[in-house]
């Protein structure tokens, strides 16, 4: 979230994250998902999320299902996704459509451009004055 640009600054851009899982703990959370949710809502950007049922992974029950959605419906005002993976997709883009995205009209782009022309021209000059150097001291 902190790698969109201008952040704080820019707050009609349009932002879009992604949540998904499979419950599966591993390791120490960086950030809750309250947390998350409540940064989400903070900084006004649009919060999709995915779970897949109880069924589909042995890491989820219904109790986790219903926490994680509450956290992204309510505390986020995101949208809660569960199940079948292709139609969240396919469900998640056409939202994704209708928000002020298409109304962009220009983008922001880094260019990184080197000029490595002018250490390449140097140093074959001062190669030149070397020569000319050794060649009259007679080395």
């Amino acid at each position: 979230m902190f790698s969109f640009p201008d952040l704080k600054k820019d707050t009609e851009r349009t932002r879009i994250i992604i949540f998904a899982t499979d419950n599966a703990v591993s390791g120490t959370e960086a950030v809750s998902l309250d947390e998350a949710c409540s940064l989400c809502k903070q900084y006004n950007i649009n919060l999709y999320a995915y779970c897949p049922t109880v069924q589909m992974n042995m890491y989820t029950s219904k109790d986790k299902i219903e926490a994680y959605k509450k956290s992204v419906e309510q505390t986020a005002k995101g949208k809660f996704y569960t199940g079948d993976i292709s139609q969240m997709a396919s469900s998640i883009v056409e939202e994704i459509k209708e928000t002020k995205t298409s109304l962009l009209k220009t983008s922001k782009k880094t260019r990184i451009t080197d000029h490595p022309e002018i250490f390449v021209v140097s140093t074959i000059i001062l190669f030149f004055i070397l020569i000319i150097i050794e060649k009259r001291i007679k080395l």
